[in-house]
Protein backbone atom coordinates (compact mmCIF):
# COMPACT_ATOMS: atom_id res chain seq x y z
CA UNK A 1 0.00 0.00 0.00
CA UNK A 2 3.04 2.42 -0.27
CA UNK A 3 1.31 4.00 -3.63
CA UNK A 4 -1.59 5.15 -1.47
CA UNK A 5 -1.58 8.55 0.56
CA UNK A 6 -1.35 8.00 4.47
CA UNK A 7 -4.84 9.09 5.44
CA UNK A 8 -5.74 5.83 2.53
CA UNK A 9 -3.28 3.52 3.98
CA UNK A 10 -4.80 4.09 8.02
CA UNK A 11 -8.81 4.24 6.59
CA UNK A 12 -7.84 -0.22 4.25
CA UNK A 13 -6.52 -0.93 7.71
CA UNK A 14 -9.27 0.01 9.90
CA UNK A 15 -11.86 -1.47 7.41
CA UNK A 16 -9.25 -4.88 7.17
CA UNK A 17 -9.16 -4.87 11.33
CA UNK A 18 -12.96 -4.42 11.49
CA UNK A 19 -14.34 -7.03 9.23
CA UNK A 20 -11.40 -9.30 11.00
CA UNK A 21 -13.39 -8.41 14.42
CA UNK A 22 -16.85 -8.52 13.36
CA UNK A 23 -16.41 -11.58 11.63
CA UNK A 24 -14.61 -13.27 14.42
CA UNK A 25 -17.28 -11.97 16.73
CA UNK A 26 -20.38 -13.26 14.79
CA UNK A 27 -18.28 -16.64 14.42
CA UNK A 28 -18.27 -16.88 18.50
CA UNK A 29 -21.85 -15.62 19.21
CA UNK A 30 -23.65 -17.49 16.16
CA UNK A 31 -21.91 -20.89 15.60
CA UNK A 32 -23.11 -22.59 11.95
CA UNK A 33 -25.71 -24.97 11.75
CA UNK A 34 -25.32 -27.95 9.60
CA UNK A 35 -29.17 -27.88 8.55
CA UNK A 36 -28.15 -24.44 6.64
CA UNK A 37 -25.45 -25.90 4.88
CA UNK A 38 -27.71 -26.74 1.71
CA UNK A 39 -28.50 -23.66 1.21
CA UNK A 40 -25.01 -21.98 1.72
CA UNK A 41 -23.80 -24.61 -0.91
CA UNK A 42 -25.99 -22.87 -3.46
CA UNK A 43 -25.34 -19.20 -2.53
CA UNK A 44 -21.56 -20.09 -2.67
CA UNK A 45 -22.14 -21.69 -6.41
CA UNK A 46 -24.03 -18.55 -7.49
CA UNK A 47 -22.21 -15.65 -5.99
CA UNK A 48 -18.55 -17.79 -7.42
CA UNK A 49 -20.63 -17.74 -10.79
CA UNK A 50 -21.63 -14.40 -10.77
CA UNK A 51 -18.54 -12.78 -9.72
CA UNK A 52 -16.80 -14.05 -13.04
CA UNK A 53 -19.27 -11.83 -14.57
CA UNK A 54 -18.21 -7.75 -14.47
CA UNK A 55 -20.08 -4.99 -16.01
CA UNK A 56 -17.99 -2.17 -16.73
CA UNK A 57 -20.23 1.06 -17.09
CA UNK A 58 -19.23 4.40 -19.05
CA UNK A 59 -17.97 6.14 -16.59
CA UNK A 60 -15.22 3.18 -15.80
CA UNK A 61 -17.67 1.83 -12.88
CA UNK A 62 -18.00 -2.04 -12.31
CA UNK A 63 -21.15 -3.39 -11.40
CA UNK A 64 -21.74 -6.97 -10.30
CA UNK A 65 -24.72 -8.97 -9.75
CA UNK A 66 -22.91 -11.00 -6.61
CA UNK A 67 -24.78 -8.55 -4.41
CA UNK A 68 -27.68 -10.76 -4.54
CA UNK A 69 -26.06 -14.02 -3.38
CA UNK A 70 -24.48 -11.84 0.02
CA UNK A 71 -27.23 -10.35 0.98
CA UNK A 72 -29.42 -13.51 0.92
CA UNK A 73 -26.85 -15.05 3.06
CA UNK A 74 -26.26 -12.45 5.27
CA UNK A 75 -30.07 -12.90 5.95
CA UNK A 76 -30.29 -16.62 5.62
CA UNK A 77 -26.91 -17.68 6.98
CA UNK A 78 -25.17 -17.51 10.06
CA UNK A 79 -21.78 -15.22 9.88
CA UNK A 80 -19.16 -18.43 9.16
CA UNK A 81 -21.25 -19.71 6.10
CA UNK A 82 -21.17 -15.91 4.90
CA UNK A 83 -17.67 -15.99 5.19
CA UNK A 84 -16.90 -18.48 3.06
CA UNK A 85 -18.95 -17.63 0.46
CA UNK A 86 -17.67 -13.94 0.12
CA UNK A 87 -13.68 -15.07 0.67
CA UNK A 88 -14.94 -18.11 -2.40
CA UNK A 89 -15.81 -15.35 -4.24
CA UNK A 90 -13.66 -12.79 -4.34
CA UNK A 91 -10.45 -15.68 -4.35
CA UNK A 92 -12.20 -17.23 -7.49
CA UNK A 93 -11.82 -14.25 -9.35
CA UNK A 94 -8.61 -13.45 -8.08
CA UNK A 95 -7.35 -16.24 -10.36
CA UNK A 96 -8.35 -14.80 -13.09
CA UNK A 97 -8.39 -11.02 -12.65
CA UNK A 98 -4.67 -9.65 -10.64
CA UNK A 99 -6.14 -7.05 -8.14
CA UNK A 100 -2.92 -5.54 -6.09
CA UNK A 101 -3.70 -7.41 -2.80
CA UNK A 102 -5.07 -4.36 -0.93
CA UNK A 103 -7.82 -3.70 -2.94
CA UNK A 104 -8.92 -7.24 -3.16
CA UNK A 105 -8.55 -7.21 0.68
CA UNK A 106 -10.59 -4.16 1.24
CA UNK A 107 -13.33 -5.29 -1.43
CA UNK A 108 -13.98 -8.42 0.75
CA UNK A 109 -13.90 -6.45 4.05
CA UNK A 110 -16.37 -4.07 2.64
CA UNK A 111 -18.49 -6.86 1.84
CA UNK A 112 -18.10 -8.51 5.20
CA UNK A 113 -18.84 -5.19 7.22
CA UNK A 114 -22.23 -5.00 5.06
CA UNK A 115 -23.16 -8.76 5.27
CA UNK A 116 -22.43 -8.28 9.61
CA UNK A 117 -24.82 -5.41 9.66
CA UNK A 118 -27.61 -6.33 7.35
CA UNK A 119 -27.65 -10.03 9.29
CA UNK A 120 -27.73 -8.52 12.40
CA UNK A 121 -30.75 -6.18 11.43
CA UNK A 122 -32.86 -8.96 9.75
CA UNK A 123 -32.00 -10.81 12.79
CA UNK A 124 -33.82 -8.10 15.14
CA UNK A 125 -37.23 -8.75 12.78
CA UNK A 126 -36.89 -12.72 13.45
CA UNK A 127 -37.40 -11.70 17.34
CA UNK A 128 -40.81 -10.61 16.54
CA UNK A 129 -44.10 -12.04 15.07
CA UNK A 130 -45.61 -11.52 11.64
CA UNK A 131 -44.96 -11.85 8.33
CA UNK A 132 -44.80 -7.65 7.71
CA UNK A 133 -41.94 -7.33 10.70
CA UNK A 134 -40.18 -9.16 8.62
CA UNK A 135 -40.48 -7.51 5.39
CA UNK A 136 -39.73 -4.58 7.21
CA UNK A 137 -36.80 -5.60 8.85
CA UNK A 138 -35.66 -7.37 5.51
CA UNK A 139 -36.01 -3.99 3.67
CA UNK A 140 -34.07 -2.20 6.09
CA UNK A 141 -31.18 -4.76 6.33
CA UNK A 142 -31.19 -4.46 2.78
CA UNK A 143 -30.67 -0.39 2.62
CA UNK A 144 -28.07 -0.43 5.44
CA UNK A 145 -26.25 -3.35 2.95
CA UNK A 146 -26.02 -1.43 0.13
CA UNK A 147 -25.52 2.27 2.02
CA UNK A 148 -22.56 1.05 4.09
CA UNK A 149 -21.35 -1.00 1.16
CA UNK A 150 -21.01 2.54 -1.10
CA UNK A 151 -20.10 4.82 1.39
CA UNK A 152 -17.22 2.89 2.39
CA UNK A 153 -16.11 2.47 -1.28
CA UNK A 154 -16.72 6.91 -1.50
CA UNK A 155 -13.91 6.87 1.48
CA UNK A 156 -11.61 4.89 0.02
CA UNK A 157 -11.87 6.46 -3.59
CA UNK A 158 -11.83 9.95 -1.63
CA UNK A 159 -9.07 9.35 0.13
CA UNK A 160 -6.67 7.33 -2.12
CA UNK A 161 -7.61 9.44 -5.20
CA UNK A 162 -8.06 12.98 -4.07
CA UNK A 163 -11.28 13.72 -5.16
CA UNK A 164 -14.35 15.13 -3.68
CA UNK A 165 -17.09 12.18 -2.08
CA UNK A 166 -19.51 13.80 -4.23
CA UNK A 167 -17.37 13.15 -7.44
CA UNK A 168 -16.37 9.58 -6.53
CA UNK A 169 -19.48 7.91 -8.34
CA UNK A 170 -20.65 5.58 -5.63
CA UNK A 171 -23.12 7.84 -3.97
CA UNK A 172 -24.73 8.63 -7.89
CA UNK A 173 -28.57 7.52 -7.54
CA UNK A 174 -27.80 5.72 -10.76
CA UNK A 175 -24.97 3.64 -8.83
CA UNK A 176 -26.89 3.21 -5.50
CA UNK A 177 -30.05 2.05 -7.71
CA UNK A 178 -28.81 -0.52 -9.10
CA UNK A 179 -27.48 -2.31 -6.40
CA UNK A 180 -30.92 -1.40 -4.61
CA UNK A 181 -32.62 -3.14 -7.22
CA UNK A 182 -29.87 -6.23 -6.96
CA UNK A 183 -30.18 -6.17 -2.82
CA UNK A 184 -34.40 -6.31 -3.48
CA UNK A 185 -34.09 -9.63 -5.59
CA UNK A 186 -31.75 -10.87 -2.72
CA UNK A 187 -34.33 -10.37 0.03
CA UNK A 188 -37.14 -11.40 -2.73
CA UNK A 189 -35.24 -15.05 -2.83
CA UNK A 190 -34.69 -14.91 0.98
CA UNK A 191 -38.48 -14.44 1.51
CA UNK A 192 -39.09 -16.89 -0.33
CA UNK A 193 -36.68 -19.61 0.69
CA UNK A 194 -37.80 -18.91 4.28
CA UNK A 195 -41.74 -19.53 2.81
CA UNK A 196 -41.69 -21.60 0.18
CA UNK A 197 -38.28 -22.78 -1.49
CA UNK A 198 -39.47 -23.53 -4.73
CA UNK A 199 -40.27 -20.20 -5.35
CA UNK A 200 -37.34 -19.05 -5.36
CA UNK A 201 -36.03 -20.02 -9.20
CA UNK A 202 -39.00 -17.46 -10.06
CA UNK A 203 -35.91 -14.72 -8.97
CA UNK A 204 -33.49 -16.08 -11.90
CA UNK A 205 -36.10 -13.59 -14.11
CA UNK A 206 -35.20 -10.17 -12.71
CA UNK A 207 -31.93 -11.26 -11.86
CA UNK A 208 -31.10 -11.86 -15.91
CA UNK A 209 -33.08 -8.82 -16.55
CA UNK A 210 -30.92 -6.63 -14.32
CA UNK A 211 -27.73 -7.69 -15.92
CA UNK A 212 -28.51 -6.96 -19.35
CA UNK A 213 -29.88 -3.64 -18.21
CA UNK A 214 -26.39 -3.06 -17.01
CA UNK A 215 -24.60 -4.23 -20.86
CA UNK A 216 -26.94 -1.26 -22.19
CA UNK A 217 -25.00 1.88 -20.92
CA UNK A 218 -21.49 -0.02 -22.75
CA UNK A 219 -23.40 -1.25 -25.57
CA UNK A 220 -24.47 2.40 -26.51
CA UNK A 221 -20.67 4.10 -25.51
CA UNK A 222 -19.05 1.45 -27.80
CA UNK A 223 -21.78 2.10 -30.28
CA UNK A 224 -20.64 5.73 -30.28
CA UNK A 225 -17.24 5.51 -29.04
CA UNK A 226 -13.83 5.37 -31.62
CA UNK A 227 -12.27 1.91 -29.83
CA UNK A 228 -8.77 3.21 -30.53
CA UNK A 229 -9.13 6.39 -28.66
CA UNK A 230 -12.14 6.40 -26.60
CA UNK A 231 -13.04 9.28 -27.95
CA UNK A 232 -16.39 10.06 -29.79
CA UNK A 233 -16.81 8.74 -33.48
CA UNK A 234 -17.89 10.64 -36.88
CA UNK A 235 -21.29 9.54 -36.45
CA UNK A 236 -22.09 10.22 -32.23
CA UNK A 237 -20.05 13.75 -33.50
CA UNK A 238 -22.56 14.80 -36.02
CA UNK A 239 -25.59 14.02 -34.34
CA UNK A 240 -24.22 16.44 -31.53
CA UNK A 241 -22.52 19.08 -33.37
CA UNK A 242 -26.26 19.06 -35.41
CA UNK A 243 -27.52 19.91 -31.83
CA UNK A 244 -25.33 22.62 -30.85
CA UNK A 245 -25.44 24.27 -34.23
CA UNK A 246 -28.80 24.52 -33.80
CA UNK A 247 -29.04 25.40 -30.55
CA UNK A 248 -26.09 28.40 -31.47
CA UNK A 249 -28.26 29.34 -34.23
CA UNK A 250 -31.35 30.00 -31.73
CA UNK A 251 -30.11 31.66 -29.54
CA UNK A 252 -27.30 33.79 -31.45
CA UNK A 253 -24.06 32.08 -29.24
CA UNK A 254 -20.59 31.02 -30.41
CA UNK A 255 -19.55 28.16 -32.02
CA UNK A 256 -16.35 26.85 -33.38
CA UNK A 257 -15.06 23.61 -34.64
CA UNK A 258 -11.70 22.82 -34.70
CA UNK A 259 -9.86 19.94 -37.38
CA UNK A 260 -6.84 18.31 -36.57
CA UNK A 261 -4.85 16.37 -39.19
CA UNK A 262 -2.04 14.31 -38.11
CA UNK A 263 1.16 14.77 -39.43
CA UNK A 264 2.79 12.25 -41.86
CA UNK A 265 0.89 9.42 -40.18
CA UNK A 266 2.07 7.50 -43.52
CA UNK A 267 5.31 7.95 -43.12
CA UNK A 268 5.41 6.40 -39.33
CA UNK A 269 3.32 3.55 -40.40
CA UNK A 270 5.85 2.36 -43.25
CA UNK A 271 9.05 3.48 -40.93
CA UNK A 272 7.99 2.24 -37.80
CA UNK A 273 5.06 0.02 -38.07
CA UNK A 274 1.38 0.32 -37.58
CA UNK A 275 1.79 -0.80 -33.88
CA UNK A 276 3.84 2.70 -33.65
CA UNK A 277 1.80 4.54 -35.51
CA UNK A 278 -1.69 3.41 -33.69
CA UNK A 279 0.65 4.14 -30.32
CA UNK A 280 1.09 7.85 -31.84
CA UNK A 281 -3.00 8.19 -32.29
CA UNK A 282 -3.72 7.63 -28.62
CA UNK A 283 -1.00 9.86 -27.60
CA UNK A 284 -2.37 12.60 -30.32
CA UNK A 285 -5.52 11.68 -28.98
CA UNK A 286 -4.48 12.44 -25.19
CA UNK A 287 -2.99 15.52 -25.84
CA UNK A 288 -6.14 16.71 -27.68
CA UNK A 289 -8.24 15.79 -24.28
CA UNK A 290 -5.82 17.17 -22.04
CA UNK A 291 -5.95 20.74 -23.90
CA UNK A 292 -10.16 20.78 -23.67
CA UNK A 293 -12.35 22.26 -21.32
CA UNK A 294 -15.10 20.10 -20.11
CA UNK A 295 -18.06 21.07 -22.32
CA UNK A 296 -16.20 20.27 -25.64
CA UNK A 297 -16.40 17.48 -27.20
CA UNK A 298 -13.27 15.54 -29.36
CA UNK A 299 -14.27 13.00 -31.98
CA UNK A 300 -11.81 10.74 -34.05
CA UNK A 301 -12.80 10.82 -37.68
CA UNK A 302 -10.44 8.88 -39.46
CA UNK A 303 -6.79 7.23 -39.63
CA UNK A 304 -5.27 10.85 -38.80
CA UNK A 305 -8.20 13.48 -38.43
CA UNK A 306 -9.96 14.09 -34.81
CA UNK A 307 -12.80 17.00 -34.80
CA UNK A 308 -13.61 19.06 -31.38
CA UNK A 309 -16.88 20.98 -31.30
CA UNK A 310 -16.41 23.99 -28.74
CA UNK A 311 -19.75 25.38 -28.24
CA UNK A 312 -20.08 29.11 -25.89
CA UNK A 313 -16.47 29.54 -28.46
CA UNK A 314 -15.48 32.90 -29.64
CA UNK A 315 -12.45 32.41 -32.70
CA UNK A 316 -10.17 33.51 -30.40
CA UNK A 317 -10.54 31.36 -27.76
CA UNK A 318 -10.86 28.23 -30.41
CA UNK A 319 -7.35 29.47 -31.79
CA UNK A 320 -5.90 29.62 -28.14
CA UNK A 321 -7.03 25.57 -27.74
CA UNK A 322 -5.90 24.40 -31.10
CA UNK A 323 -2.81 26.25 -30.17
CA UNK A 324 -2.50 24.22 -26.98
CA UNK A 325 -3.50 21.17 -28.79
CA UNK A 326 -0.77 21.41 -31.47
CA UNK A 327 1.80 22.31 -28.59
CA UNK A 328 0.65 19.03 -26.83
CA UNK A 329 1.26 16.88 -29.70
CA UNK A 330 4.36 18.54 -30.69
CA UNK A 331 5.92 17.35 -27.24
CA UNK A 332 4.69 14.04 -27.59
CA UNK A 333 8.01 11.42 -27.57
CA UNK A 334 7.24 7.84 -28.18
CA UNK A 335 10.31 5.73 -28.20
CA UNK A 336 10.62 3.07 -30.51
CA UNK A 337 13.02 -0.37 -30.93
CA UNK A 338 16.14 1.67 -32.68
CA UNK A 339 15.71 4.19 -29.81
CA UNK A 340 14.38 7.19 -32.44
CA UNK A 341 11.52 8.93 -31.23
CA UNK A 342 9.01 9.72 -34.68
CA UNK A 343 8.51 13.63 -34.77
CA UNK A 344 4.66 14.21 -33.87
CA UNK A 345 3.00 17.54 -35.16
CA UNK A 346 -0.69 18.11 -36.53
CA UNK A 347 -2.06 20.87 -38.50
CA UNK A 348 -5.12 22.52 -37.55
CA UNK A 349 -8.11 24.46 -38.76
CA UNK A 350 -11.01 26.50 -37.44
CA UNK A 351 -14.26 27.55 -38.26
CA UNK A 352 -16.61 30.00 -36.74
CA UNK A 353 -20.51 29.52 -36.67
CA UNK A 354 -22.27 31.29 -38.43
CA UNK A 355 -19.09 33.36 -40.58
CA UNK A 356 -17.90 30.28 -41.88
CA UNK A 357 -20.48 28.02 -42.15
CA UNK A 358 -24.28 27.54 -41.16
CA UNK A 359 -24.38 23.92 -40.70
CA UNK A 360 -22.01 20.90 -39.09
CA UNK A 361 -21.21 19.85 -42.32
CA UNK A 362 -20.21 23.59 -43.50
CA UNK A 363 -18.57 24.00 -40.39
CA UNK A 364 -16.45 21.31 -41.02
CA UNK A 365 -15.77 22.35 -44.81
CA UNK A 366 -14.64 24.93 -43.71
CA UNK A 367 -12.35 23.61 -41.02
CA UNK A 368 -11.06 21.12 -43.24
CA UNK A 369 -9.76 24.09 -45.90
CA UNK A 370 -7.83 25.91 -42.95
CA UNK A 371 -6.10 22.60 -42.63
CA UNK A 372 -4.78 21.93 -45.89
CA UNK A 373 -3.61 25.51 -45.77
CA UNK A 374 -1.93 25.30 -43.24
CA UNK A 375 -0.52 22.13 -44.76
CA UNK A 376 0.07 24.58 -47.47
CA UNK A 377 2.52 26.81 -44.66
CA UNK A 378 4.68 23.44 -44.21
CA UNK A 379 2.42 21.79 -41.61
CA UNK A 380 2.67 21.87 -37.31
CA UNK A 381 0.80 25.25 -36.92
CA UNK A 382 -2.88 26.21 -36.75
CA UNK A 383 -4.96 28.80 -39.22
CA UNK A 384 -8.57 30.06 -39.44
CA UNK A 385 -10.89 29.27 -42.11
CA UNK A 386 -9.83 32.33 -44.86
CA UNK A 387 -12.72 31.89 -47.95
CA UNK A 388 -10.93 31.88 -50.62
CA UNK A 389 -8.20 34.22 -50.26
CA UNK A 390 -6.18 30.96 -49.02
CA UNK A 391 -4.51 33.51 -46.72
CA UNK A 392 -4.02 31.70 -42.95
CA UNK A 393 -5.39 34.08 -40.24
CA UNK A 394 -2.34 33.11 -37.42
CA UNK A 395 -2.82 33.00 -33.60
CA UNK A 396 -2.96 36.32 -32.08
CA UNK A 397 -0.04 37.13 -29.88
CA UNK A 398 -1.52 37.23 -26.89
CA UNK A 399 -3.25 34.18 -27.77
CA UNK A 400 0.07 32.45 -28.13
CA UNK A 401 1.42 33.09 -24.36
CA UNK A 402 -2.05 31.87 -22.85
CA UNK A 403 -1.92 28.71 -24.81
CA UNK A 404 1.94 28.36 -23.37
Amino acid sequence: MTDLPRVARIYITGVLAGAVIAGGAGILLAPPRLERLPVATLLLVGATIAQQFKVKSPKHQSYYTTTVFFFAAAVLLHPTYVIVIILAAHAVESLRVRHRWYIQAFNVANFLLCSMAAGAIFGLGELGHGNGRTVLFAALAGLVFVGLNHLLTALVITWARGVPIARAGTLDWENLGTDLALMSVGALGSLLWLTNPWLVPLCLGPLFLIYRSLLVPSLKEEARTDPKTELANMKHWNQLAQAEVERARRFGRPLSVVLADFDLLRDVNNRHGHLVGDQMIRRVADAIRGALREYDVPARFGGDEFAILMPETSLAEAMTVAERIRRGVESIVVKVADGSSPAASVSVGVALFPGHGRTASDLLAAADRAVYQAKALGRNRVCAFADESLRPIRIPAAARREAS
